[in-house]
C-alpha cells in the first residue's frame, strides 16, 4: 500500500513538473520572459534601507518614471565606487506617482541621514499631487513586517526565473483571456529588476504610437488643468524647505533634479510652468542642490517618447550624473 501511495505521489509530482517545464518552454518561445513585479512590499523592502546605519552613504533615489526608470543602482554604485566612495543607492521611485510625500516621510525619520535625490518637474510640485507616493508609506509604516519582508524576497527571487509567477500568467487569467478572446498577455518593453529600477526598451515597441498616445494625453490633460499661480505654488513650497532643513540639519543631503525629456512634452510642460516664474524662483529659496538638465550637455539624452530615455541610455545618463554630484560635492 505505501508503495502504491509513494508511486502517486511521485506521478503526480513529475506530471506536474513536465507541465511547468512545458508552460515555461511555450511561453518563452512566444517571446516572453520572467520579470519581477513591482508591489508595495517591495518598496517598503528598500525604504528600510532608507534608514540602516552607516557606510555606506544611503542614497535614496526618489521620483515616478523618468528616475525609475532611467537611473540603474549597479552603475551609480559602481561609478561612486570608482571615485573611492561607498555608496548605496536605492531606488525608491514609483512609476506614475510624484514623490515628495517620500521626501517628508525621510525628512520625518530621525534614522535618515543620508542623500535624497528627488527627480521632479515644477508640475510635480503642486500641491495636489504632493501625496500620490502615500499609500507606499502607509505600507512601510503600518504593514511592513519580518514576514512579510520574508514572503517578498522569496516572490522576488520566484518572479526572477518563472513565467507562471507573473500575475498576468495566472491560470484563471489566462482562461479569461482566452475566453473573451482578448488574445495572449501583452508584451511589455520594460523591463524590471530586484532593486525596483527598470527600463523601456523601445525596440520592443511601436515608439511612433507610444509617442503619439502620451502627446495626445497632454492635449487632453492641460485644458482641464488648473495650473497654481507662481506665487502660491512658491509659498506652497515653502513647507518642503522646512522638509529639507531637517534632513540638512541631520547631516544630509537634497537634490532636485529635473530629469531629461524633450519635444512637445517639454513644450507643453513649459508654457504651464515657465521655467523663470517657478522653478528659477524656487532656486532662490530652496536649502538644497537644484539641477535641470538643461544646464548640463551631458544629460541632455534622447527621450524616444518625449519623456523617457531608452534602456541602452540608462548606463550613461547614470554615469553623467554621479560625475556631475561629485563635481557639485554632494559626495
Amino acid at each position: 500500500m505505501k508503495a502504491r501511495w509513494l508511486l502517486t505521489w511521485v506521478i503526480a509530482a513529475a506530471l506536474t513538473l513536465g507541465g511547468w517545464l512545458a508552460f515555461e518552454h511555450y511561453w518563452r518561445g512566444q517571446g516572453y520572459a520572467p520579470t519581477v513585479m513591482d508591489s508595495f512590499d517591495l518598496w517598503s523592502q528598500h525604504r528600510a534601507r532608507a534608514v540602516k546605519s552607516a557606510p555606506p552613504l544611503r542614497f535614496a533615489l526618489l521620483g515616478a518614471s523618468r528616475i525609475q526608470y532611467g537611473i540603474s543602482p549597479p552603475v551609480f554604485r559602481d561609478e561612486t565606487h570608482k571615485l573611492g566612495l561607498n555608496v548605496d543607492p536605492i531606488m525608491l521611485a514609483v512609476n506614475g506617482h510624484y514623490p515628495l510625500a517620500a521626501l517628508r516621510d525621510l525628512s520625518e525619520d530621525e534614522k535618515f541621514v543620508g542623500v535624497a535625490l528627488v527627480g521632479i518637474d515644477s508640475r510635480g510640485m503642486d500641491r495636489k499631487v504632493w501625496d500620490m507616493q502615500a499609500k507606499h508609506i502607509q505600507n512601510y509604516h503600518h504593514e511592513w513586517s519580518p514576514a512579510r519582508e520574508v514572503h517578498r524576497r522569496f516572490l522576488t527571487r520566484l518572479q526572477e526565473h518563472v513565467i507562471a509567477a507573473r500575475p498576468d500568467f495566472a491560470a484563471v487569467t489566462l482562461i479569461k483571456r482566452y475566453l473573451d478572446d482578448q488574445g495572449p498577455p501583452y508584451k511589455e518593453y520594460v523591463t524590471f529588476e530586484r532593486d525596483r529600477a527598470g527600463g523601456t526598451d523601445y525596440r520592443k515597441s511601436n515608439i511612433s504610437a507610444i509617442r503619439g498616445a502620451r502627446i495626445a494625453d497632454l492635449k487632453k490633460y492641460y485644458p482641464l488643468y488648473t495650473s497654481p499661480t507662481p506665487e502660491v505654488w512658491l509659498n506652497d513650497m515653502r513647507e518642503v524647505v522646512g522638509w529639507v532643513e531637517r534632513i540638512n540639519a541631520r547631516g544630509g543631503k537634497v537634490i532636485f533634479y529635473r530629469e531629461p525629456l524633450s519635444g512637445e512634452h517639454l513644450e507643453m510642460d513649459e508654457a504651464h510652468f515657465p521655467r523663470d516664474k517657478y522653478w528659477d524662483k524656487l532656486v532662490a529659496i530652496m536649502p538644497a542642490t537644484m539641477i535641470d538638465f538643461r544646464d548640463f550637455p551631458e544629460l541632455v539624452i534622447d527621450t524616444p517618447d518625449t519623456s523617457h530615455i531608452d534602456i541602452k541610455d540608462i548606463d550613461r545618463h547614470t554615469r553623467a550624473l554621479v560625475q556631475l554630484l561629485h563635481a557639485k560635492k554632494i559626495f
